[in-house]
């Protein structure tokens, strides 16, 4: 039976999101697991969901939700720059596509910021998250466009 473009494509997309999800299933198993070489390959299945939530599918909530994941998992294994990085990462898709997870993602990395004794960062990243949910909802100054004061 022949097939439309449309719907081999589909059907591609069907089984990258199915290969993706997987990954990302197996990468929590090995995260439970425990050990250093199963959180190394949790992170390997993980950072290739990422890739094809966002490269091949275009699935911000779903890369952003794996981001959450990998900053979690970085922080248990004490490496809490790269678990900020994810955290603020995963923080960024969850309010560029209006989910409301991205607020309790940003709590949880005020609370690692702090309990490492990085104040000022969080005093950025507050500011940072204020402009990026000012910008995405439309609520951004009205004075100002692009950084520019509109003349009076």
């Amino acid at each position: 039976m022949n097939t439309t473009p449309e719907e081999d494509r589909a059907d591609v997309d069907a089984d990258r999101r199915a290969a993706a999800d997987q990954d990302f299933a197996t990468a929590r198993e090995l995260a439970t697991a425990g050990g250093d070489t199963a959180a190394d390959e949790a992170v390997e299945l993980a950072d290739r969901a990422i890739a094809t939530y966002l490269e091949e599918l275009d699935d911000v909530p779903s890369a952003a939700q794996v981001l959450w994941f990998l900053g979690r998992l970085e922080d248990s294994r004490g490496r809490t720059d790269l678990a900020a990085a994810q955290l603020r990462s995963a923080v960024e898709g969850f309010v560029v596509t209006h989910d409301d997870r991205g607020t309790e993602v940003a709590d949880e990395l005020v609370a690692l910021l702090r309990r490492t004794g990085q104040d000022d960062v969080v005093e950025e990243f507050l500011g940072w998250q204020s402009r990026l949910v000012a910008t995405v909802t439309g609520e951004q100054d009205r004075t100002t466009a692009a950084g520019r004061r509109r003349a009076p």
